[in-house]
């Protein structure tokens, strides 16, 4: 499965979508993230996933991972 072909079109199981967004964020953020799962909707987390956020912390722009 390729990480940057998730999109909302499919429908994905939580628990998996929350994993590859784990593995997908910068360092900075992974703890922060951990911390508020369940409160991340599966919009940021596909979009995470999909390397389509910026992070303030580090200054990382989508695409960069």
């Amino acid at each position: 499965m390729k990480l940057s072909n998730i999109t909302n079109e499919f429908p994905f199981d939580r628990e998996l979508l929350e994993q590859l967004a784990l593995e997908k964020v910068c360092a900075c953020q992974y703890y922060d993230l951990a911390d508020c799962l369940d409160t991340t909707s599966d919009q940021e987390l596909t979009n995470i996933i999909n390397q389509n956020y910026d992070c303030e912390m580090c200054g990382l722009e989508g695409g960069e991972l």
